[in-house]
Formats: C-alpha cells, structure tokens, sequence
C-alpha cells in the first residue's frame, strides 16, 4: 500500500472514525483504526462492533492494500503533523508517514488487517433521507433524555418513527421525556419504529451537522441495523448502528392530557438561576426547589454544602406552589429548547410537568415537547 493525500483530509477521516473506537476492549485490533486504499482513494473505518463508521476520503493511490493501526496513537500524531501534501505506505509490519517534503516521518506498528471486523453489509427494507441540518437538530432535541440505566436497555436510545404525516423522535429515562416532531412525508421509515443507541446518535449528529447532502437511511430487514450514509463535501461518511431491541414504552401514555396551571418565564433566566442555586444541591439528587407565587418564581436550595435562593419575574396566576426538580434535567432540557420563552404547564406537585416552547419553531413545521418528573420535597406532607 502507497499513496498520497493531504493531511487535511487524513485527519478528517481518522477524526471520525476515532469516534467508533472502543476506550477498552478486550479485542486488540478493535483499538484499531483499518486503512483502505483503493481506486477511490481512502477508506479509514473504526468499530466497536455495535458502531462502525467509515470515512472515505480523496486519495492519490500508487499501489493498494490495507494496514491495521493503533487508533488513538495515529490520530494523535496525524492531527499534529505538517499540513499539506503526506505520503503514507505500507513497509513490512509498519505504516510509515512521511511529511512536510521530507521534513519529517513517523511510523506505526501494524496488526492483521485481515483479521480487522468487516464493515457490516446492509441489505436494507427501508430506505429514506433526512436533511442533515433536520437530523442534527431532532438528535440535538431528544438524545439528552436517554437513560444511562443498564437495567432497561432499550431506553438507552431515541425511538424514531416516521409515517406520511410526520417524523418522530422521543428518548426517555422514566424522569423525564423528550419529543420532537417534523412534518411531512416519512412513511418510508416504517410505521412500527425504530431505537437509535444514544452514543449513535451523539456521533451522527456531528456529522449531519456538516452534511453536504441529504443523509441516505437504511433498515435492514429484521430491523437490528441501520445505516446512515452522507457527503461531506469530498468525503464520504457512512455510520452503522447496532439497533436496540424492543418493545420500546408507549411513551405517550405518561404525557398528562389536562395540565391547567402554567407559569411562563424566559428560558435564559430560568437557565441562570437553576444552574447557580444549583451549586448547594445535593449532590445524588441534585434537587432544587420551585416556589410559584403570582407573577414570580424563586429558585431554592438548601444542604449542608451551602444554600440559595434565586428569583426571576414570571406569568403565574394559579394557586401557590412549591415543587422540587431534579437541576441537572432542567438545564439539559432548557439548553434543548431554541426560543426564549418556555411554558411549564403544571397540574400538581406531584405530578409530570410539561414543558414546551412559547411560539413557534424555526423552521415551523417543527415541534417539540418536554416532561419532566418532580421530586418529593422533603417537607412535603
């Protein structure tokens, strides 16, 4: 394997890639990125078996083949290394990196690259494409809402749904729930739904971000793979998920039908002071407190760590209230949410609040939805 490419572009490539890479395995060559080189160019792919992503980016191929390396060790030298023109070949058992018009080299111990996964082969059922910008910002809207709980393993992902009205995407943990909304037609998705991984989607979402194209989804048939294939300018960036395994909760069924009390309030105020009063929470429950009075809310707290009290104009008519909230979930959701108003529609203090944004989204055949569950305040009778 011979071949020339800027150093640009190997560095996108392995960047990406990295991001599939397990911190441990028990597999050595799954620390390994897989170099590619062919008549396209280069192909730079790293897995973890659950999540592959492959990069393929432009190339001057001399003579082809393919080397195994240590991921992070050639990332990190890649990223540092002179920018321009780089030559890369295969030399025995060693991948050698010449740069800078002889100025400098680096070479890495190879593994079988033989032995290296294979990028799964998709024989997709569904196919559908999404713009990029759509993707990143449904991902950015939903994923904070999936759980980190090993016991309930679907609930680690996004559950996405799309029909000839509407595409969904929903994540919960069971204290909270995130759900977002964008019209059209997405029936090509498959009515029954799908679970992205959370980590799938963290990946994909920085990609769809930059996308130059519309992202291509596949399904496989049993629907336990999909794949999630776009441009990136020059490169092409393919990424294929493990699917989480269902029945994912009708999580529609916890959303209240009749909240009657609201109180609404800018979202960078309320933002301001949960995140300051919430440096005297306790630091399991993180638990800070909600004090509803007409036309204001103050943001409480108090541990041995220290208390506070912070309190911000609001529009709130209904009857007196104190409810407690988990902070860290009030500021990933309000961080989620894009306008500068949100409403809190209350029914008791027990109970599910939902929180949705005042006015309309941009673009506007969008929605989205949040609910957040309260904690039982410690004077609470």
């Amino acid at each position: 394997m011979e071949l020339t490419i800027q150093q640009g572009d190997l560095a996108f490539a392995v960047g990406k890639a990295l991001g599939s890479v397990s911190n441990k395995s028990p597999m050595p060559l799954l620390s390994c990125l897989l170099l590619e080189a062919d008549k396209s160019g280069l192909r730079v792919t790293g897995t973890d078996l659950e999540l592959t992503t492959a990069v393929t980016v432009p190339a001057t191929v001399k003579s082809v083949g393919k080397a195994a390396v240590s991921a992070r060790h050639f990332n990190e030298v890649i990223r540092k290394v002179t920018k321009g023109a780089l030559t890369l070949r295969l030399d025995g058992e060693q991948c050698e990196v010449r740069y800078g018009d002889g100025k400098g080299w680096s070479k890495f111990p190879t593994q079988d690259a033989s032995e290296f996964p294979r990028v799964p082969e998709l024989k997709a059922e569904s196919r559908a494409e999404i713009a990029g910008d759509v993707l990143s910002r449904m991902i950015a809207r939903s994923a904070y809402a999936v759980s980190t709980d090993g016991t309930r393993p679907q609930l680690a992902g996004v559950f996405v749904q799309g029909n000839g009205k509407s595409l969904t995407m929903a994540a919960t943990d069971g204290h909270r729930l995130s759900r977002v909304t964008r019209k059209g037609d997405y029936a090509s998705f498959g009515g029954e739904g799908v679970i992205v991984p959370g980590r799938a989607l963290t990946a994909l979402s920085r990609t769809a971000e930059e996308a130059t194209s519309p992202v291509q989804v596949e399904i496989a048939p049993s629907r336990n793979q999909a794949a999630f294939t776009t441009q990136v300018g020059e490169y092409r960036v393919q990424t294929v998920v493990r699917l989480l395994q269902g029945p994912y909760p009708n999580y529609e069924q916890v959303i209240p039908k009749s909240n009657p009390h609201t109180l609404t309030v800018s979202r960078t105020d309320l933002l301001e002071a949960v995140d300051i009063v919430a440096s005297h929470a306790d630091n399991v429950t993180r638990q800070v407190r909600f004090v509803l009075r007409k036309d204001k809310l103050g943001v409480t707290s108090a541990t041995e760590l220290g208390a506070g009290q912070h309190e911000i104009a609001a529009e709130y008519t209904a009857d007196d209230m104190d409810i407690g909230y988990n902070a860290t979930y009030l500021i990933e959701m309000l961080k989620s949410i894009p306008t500068e108003k949100i409403a809190l529609r209350l029914g008791t203090a027990l109970g599910a609040g939902i929180v949705e944004p005042v006015g309309a989204l941009s673009p506007a055949d969008e929605e989205m939805l949040c609910l957040v569950m309260p904690l039982r305040l410690p004077d609470a009778v």
